[in-house]
Order: structure tokens, then C-alpha cells, then sequence
């Protein structure tokens, strides 16, 4: 059987978080619990691309974007997802302080729309990440493919 790790981070998160791990521990992990595949997004995303191009059969890319940052998130998602192979888009709402319905997020929904790759989106966490405002954007982008992930 097949199984796929449909979200993961690399890197270090301080903060509250105070996690981290590298692509090369993921990976020992991965080998250690079977996990053929996994997609990873990172801050920045300079480094999902090196950890994709290190073991480009075991992670697969999403880009993480903060749509308040407007044309500079869309050109970025064109970037990743055209030119460095990324297959999806992560949004955060409760780190980057949106909620996933407001219309800021048109633009990055709109573009992961023409390129047909999924939008990842951090649930789970009021006042920002609550599945009902996710709900709300799928209905708004019935086309774009959306993943909440932590759901539940």
C-alpha cells in the first residue's frame, strides 16, 4: 500500500512553535514509517526548491504564500508552480492574520484556478483558520481543488 503525507513542513518555526526538522530528517522519517511521498512547503520557499531538487522521488512542493502580499504572492505562485515544478499552493490564515474567505485571497485562488494545482490551506484555529470560511471559498472557487489541512 501506497501512502502519501499530505502535508509537511521543513525547516524551524520559533515561537510558540518552537519545531523544526529538515528535509533529510523527513526523509529518515519517511523510510522509518513507509511514507512513500510527502508534500512540504517552507518559509522561505527557497527551500522547498533545494529540498524537491534533493530528493525529487520522495517530496513534492507547495508553495507558501501570504496573500496580503498581493501581486508579489501571484507572481510567486506562477514561479514556483511553472518554472520549479511545485504542485500546489499553502495558505496560512492564522500565521499570516487573513481569513481563507476574504477577497484578498481571490487572486492567489484565481491563479491556482489557470494552473490547476490544489490550494492547502491551514485549518482548524479562530479567529483566522475555521473550515466554514474555507467552505465559503470553495464555494466562491468551485473549480480550484482545496485541501484543509489539520481538519479535525
Amino acid at each position: 500500500m501506497k501512502i502519501i503525507d499530505a502535508h509537511a513542513h521543513i525547516g524551524y518555526f520559533g515561537g510558540f512553535f518552537d519545531v523544526g526538522i529538515t528535509a533529510q530528517d523527513l526523509v529518515k522519517q519517511m523510510d522509518e514509517y513507509k511514507i512513500e511521498k510527502t508534500v512540504i512547503s517552507a518559509l522561505p520557499n527557497s527551500e522547498t526548491k533545494k529540498a524537491i531538487a534533493e530528493f525529487p522521488d520522495r517530496l513534492i512542493g507547495t508553495v507558501w504564500v501570504n496573500p496580503l502580499d498581493g501581486e508579489k504572492a501571484v507572481k510567486e505562485v506562477n514561479e514556483a508552480i511553472t518554472n520549479w515544478g511545485f504542485k500546489g499552493v499553502k495558505l496560512h490564515p492564522l500565521l499570516h492574520a487573513f481569513v481563507a474567505n476574504d477577497t484578498v485571497v481571490h487572486p492567489i485562488a484565481k491563479v491556482a484556478q489557470e494552473l490547476d494545482v490544489p490550494l492547502f490551506i491551514h485549518s482548524g484555529h479562530p479567529p483566522f483558520s475555521l473550515p466554514w470560511s474555507i467552505a465559503q471559498l470553495a464555494e466562491d472557487f468551485p473549480e480550484v481543488k482545496m485541501v484543509m489541512v489539520h481538519m479535525g
